[in-house]
């Protein structure tokens, strides 16, 4: 698949800023030729009833041949704008007085006021305005080229200035986008300058503007989950080499000792304790595995209320026959009806782990019971048993890795640790306290979680 060509943000902007200016420009100049064009006819049409009431009164003082003759000389030195007709009422008989020089006579029958005809194979607007006894009746008129003229030179003069500031308005739009994009730059070197084996977050220091404050924030969550993920990969191997040494140790001692054995006998202990050394160490491996998996808080969508009681039944029937086997007695008490946001993965590990440990640390011929309680806006699930317990001055490290309490056992030390991980990212609680009431008054060990009680479905 063809990757998409890159493209400058720049280029693209000025583009974008300038054809639309160019657009509103275009817009305004055709809105200021047709202004332009309009307030012309209107100043034209003032000037044509000026000279008609000007040239009526001229022949109504009795001063037509004056004026005729005043008018040829000026045509004479360059051409009259305006053309006109003097007419004379003589007994009901119109008769033409005078008319302006170089031009033809006007068609006939002209109404007063404004009106336009076809004159010399051009378009023209005349006025026509005649005195109180109708004696005499001025005709005036005007070529609309003239007309389109005097428009077309004052839109010019206005928009000629307009048309070279448009590049110079482009230049000054490439300055100013690629001077507002240095942040841009400015951050782009920050995350170019990264060290990949020492993610640092970016510099918060430098202004940026409110566009591109964000994308420095998500790149600096971004680092900082990265980091976090980093940091789990090295503490899992520092984690993995630590706990793994000792038993592989061990699983060579135990072969050894079983090659130099003289008799069977001691061959077979030895091979039995390379065995239970396989175990132990098949059991760390899966719980630093699963420690892993949990370490990464990679929260996606929330998940779905779900009733937890199957969930610890099944778990129970999973580790029975290990507690058969030590002669303990396993007590699961998980009623139905209570609902907890919570993935199913992660619930059916943490009561594995906590279900483990107990069986695990209580002793042989313990009592272990699991409950399900729920009250009011929460829901725990405990997990209890009457072994030699855990001082209440060590409960608190117990959720630490590879933390054991006082008794010796064959675990690990991640039980807890997972526990109290899948709680944190559940928004749970792990609250560790005294377990079941011995025979001699003492009391065993008790490891709960408590959740917020939710709504849902068969509620």
């Amino acid at each position: 698949m063809s990757q998409p060509a890159p493209y400058s943000l720049r280029r693209r902007l000025v583009w974008l800023l300038t054809s639309a200016v160019a657009l509103i420009w275009l817009v305004a100049a055709v809105l200021v030729y047709q202004r332009t064009h309009h307030e012309a006819d209107e100043l034209l049409d003032t000037q044509l009833t000026q000279v008609a009431d000007t040239l009526l009164a001229i022949v109504a003082g009795g001063e037509v041949d004056h004026f005729v003759k005043e008018l040829r000389e000026h045509a004479d030195h360059g051409p009259v704008p305006i053309a006109f007709e003097v007419w004379h009422n003589d007994d009901g008989k119109m008769r033409r007085l005078a008319t302006s020089p170089g031009h033809e006579t006007f068609v006939t029958g002209m109404s007063d006021g404004f009106s336009e005809h076809p004159h010399q194979g051009a378009r023209w607007r005349f006025y026509t305005v005649q005195d109180d006894d109708a004696e005499y009746r001025v005709v005036v008129g005007q070529a609309h080229a003239a007309r389109e003229s005097l428009a077309r030179e004052i839109g010019l003069s206005l928009l000629i200035p307009a048309v070279l500031a448009l590049p110079l308005m482009a230049l000054a739009m490439w300055w100013g986008v690629g001077r507002s994009l240095r942040p841009v730059e400015t951050l782009a070197r920050q995350v170019g300058a990264l060290d990949a084996q020492a993610l640092a977050p970016i510099d918060d220091a430098l202004a940026l503007p409110n566009e591109i404050a964000p994308l420095r924030a998500a790149l600096n969550a971004l680092i900082q989950r990265v980091n976090k993920a980093f940091e789990n990969e090295r503490r899992f191997t520092a984690d993995a080499a630590h706990e793994l040494r000792t038993p592989l140790a061990a699983l060579k001692v135990q072969a050894q000792v079983a090659l130099r054995a003289q008799t069977v006998d001691s061959q077979q202990r030895a091979l039995a304790q390379v065995i239970a050394g396989v175990d132990r160490m098949t059991h760390l491996v899966e719980q630093l595995l699963t420690l892993a998996r949990v370490d990464p808080a990679s929260q996606g969508a929330t998940p779905q209320p779900l009733d937890p009681a199957e969930i610890i039944t099944d778990v129970g029937m999973e580790l029975l026959p290990q507690a058969q086997r030590q002669g303990q007695t396993l007590v699961v008490d998980a009623a139905p009806g209570c609902r907890i946001a919570v993935t199913a993965a992660w619930l059916r590990i943490a009561v594995r782990n906590l279900l483990d440990n107990a069986l695990r640390y209580a002793g042989e011929g313990a009592r272990v019971e699991v409950r399900l309680v729920c009250s009011g806006s929460s829901c725990a699930i405990s997990v209890a048993d009457d072994g030699p317990g855990v001082a209440p001055a060590l409960r608190s490290q117990l959720s630490a890795r590879f933390v054991r309490g006082e008794v010796e056992g064959d675990g690990c030390g991640l039980g807890l640790s997972i526990v109290s991980r899948i709680a944190a990212l559940s928004h749970a609680r792990l609250e560790l306290g005294d377990g079941l009431r011995r025979a001699d008054g003492g009391h065993g060990f008790a490891a709960t979680l408590r959740f917020t009680r939710v709504s849902g479905r068969n509620e």
